[in-house]
């Protein structure tokens, strides 16, 4: 039977309005790298959530899963 471990990671996300308006998307910074340092590693992004916390603030959530060795 596969078992898996879980990785739960809050991710950075300042967006730069300047690439906003330039590109008319926002640039996300170093997500992209740090999910694909962790997919070397062998991590599986299996989810992602918003969560809003009681004074406003918004953060993400990335969940991952790799098979135990």
């Amino acid at each position: 039977m596969i078992q898996w471990e879980y990785k739960v990671l809050p991710l950075k996300t300042r967006v730069h309005a300047g690439r906003l308006i330039t590109e008319g998307k926002p640039r996300i910074e170093s997500i992209q790298d740090e999910l694909n340092d962790l997919g070397k590693g062998g991590w599986e992004l299996v989810g992602v959530q918003n969560i809003r916390l009681e004074d406003g603030r918004l953060f993400t959530v990335a969940y991952l899963k790799r098979q135990k060795p």
